[in-house]
């Protein structure tokens, strides 16, 4: 059976690589010369700058699709200093490792930490909510300003006042209604943990992984194995005995046709198939995300730059959403007689960042340092990327959405909606999406 993957992404490329170990003939169709979609990987002046993702946390699924692929011995553990992060509420506060000394210092008022003594009392509320209206409820809204808005900002660039909580954090959401309340949960949780003492990972701990060539040397690598074709722009799709994908300059016959572009791509695509579904992936909005990357000699390091970065206090974001500290991150990310930082700008809340000019965003950048880290040094180098459309956001209508979506596949039989506008934003649901599709397909 032939099969038409649309993007090059992770996505994309994990789903065609999974479809061609199943004996499909598979075609990936993408519009850009270069393969991976946001993952890119820069290598210039001795620098390794990621253009999108630096990394991924520990996931099982993830590195049974490395191992796979036949990439396993290129995989790289984060180093130690990387598990030091802060918080920046105006001055700069390490996280504790351990959760306990939340409730000691004073990272949080009294007030906060009464909260969390009257949180198992909370009723669990079963309708979808936002994020910022979940954690208020629950933990007050200390705890959203300081630890939750920014780790929402930190990985999905969004409104913590508009993203859904179901959606975005469906764990916490599920946690929440079987045990009602979250201390109870993770109090039960952290006690099955202990109890299961055979460990899956092997080799493995629960730390975040990169490769030695950065992110993109994995996406090239699965690119290498399946049969991609560039500067395909697929602007239609017609339903006839066969699905017949049209491009800006050919046209593909398949028995099964799988959507990973970004959804608003997808939209105009299926206009001509469901106009309705098509208006609702319009919808979607992308936050736009200006990544800054800056190279300082090692003699300006300070301590805080011996570890991952960090993150704003929501009442403390000036432009800045999240720093990081990738030459103390990973390996062979900098010379050792330099330092790289790279700085993200903009999102949801500041998203007119974006359409300023290389200047000012570059003042904008040494701004942020000198106010939050005190880094006062010459930079050696800058690299200034902009996503006017970055990462997908997942608001409280991104049910419905993902339900009409469902609708659509169960009429036109071979049709597949995959990528990270719908199931997942990271780098290890796309790689679990890809395999639970092709469970979906076998299944038929």
């Amino acid at each position: 059976m032939k099969a038409i993957v649309i993007g090059a992404g992770i996505s994309g490329l994990s789903c065609a690589y999974l479809l061609k170990k199943e004996g499909f003939d598979v075609t990936v169709l993408e519009k850009e010369i270069q393969n991976g979609g946001k993952i890119q990987t820069i290598q210039e002046n001795g620098l390794l700058i990621e253009a999108g993702p630096n990394g991924f946390l520990y996931n099982e699924t993830t590195i049974k699709f490395i191992e796979q692929t036949g990439f396993l011995k290129n995989l790289i553990k984060a180093k130690q200093s990387s598990n030091r992060k802060f918080i920046y509420d105006g001055r700069l506060y390490e996280i504790p490792t351990k959760q306990q000394k939340l409730l000691i210092d004073n990272f949080l008022s009294i007030k906060s930490k009464l909260a969390l003594l009257k949180e198992p009392f909370v009723k669990p509320n079963p309708n979808d909510e936002t994020v910022a209206e979940f954690v208020t409820r629950r933990l007050g809204k200390e705890f959203l300003d300081k630890l939750i808005g920014p780790m929402s900002l930190g990985i999905y660039a969004a409104d913590p006042y508009s993203m859904s909580i179901t959606s975005n954090f469906k764990r916490i959401k599920e946690i929440e209604l079987k045990y009602g309340s979250l201390i109870k949960g993770l109090v039960s949780l952290m006690k099955q943990k202990k109890a299961n003492t055979s460990s899956a990972s092997g080799q493995f701990t629960k730390e975040l992984y990169s490769f030695k060539e950065g992110m993109q040397s994995f996406t090239d690598h699965i690119a290498k194995s399946v049969n991609v074709l560039n500067k395909q722009n697929v602007v239609s799709i017609e339903k006839a005995s066969k699905y017949v994908v049209y491009t800006n300059i050919d046209r593909f016959k398949a028995d099964i046709v799988v959507f990973t572009a970004p959804s608003f791509e997808v939209a105009k695509i299926i206009q001509n198939l469901d106009n309705k579904l098509s208006k609702s992936l319009v919808n979607i909005p992308y936050s736009p995300i200006v990544l800054v990357a800056l190279a300082f000699s090692k003699k300006f390091a300070n301590k805080v730059v011996d570890s991952y970065g960090y993150l704003f206090d929501l009442n403390k974001i000036d432009k800045t959403i999240g720093v990081l500290f990738d030459s103390s991150i990973f390996e062979n990310r900098s010379p050792e007689d330099r330092f790289l930082v790279r700085m993200f700008l903009g999102g949801a809340l500041r998203p007119s960042v974006v359409q300023k000019s290389n200047f000012e965003i570059l003042q904008i950048a040494l701004a942020e340092l000198q106010r939050s880290a005190k880094i006062f040094a010459p930079f050696e180098y800058y690299k200034i990327i902009k996503y006017a459309s970055a990462i997908p956001q997942y608001l409280l209508n991104h049910k419905e959405i993902i339900k009409q979506i469902q609708e659509f596949e169960s009429r036109n039989a071979g049709l597949y909606f995959l990528g990270n506008a719908f199931y997942g934003v990271g780098f290890n649901d796309c790689i679990s999406n890809s395999y639970n599709l092709i469970k979906t397909i076998k299944s038929i």
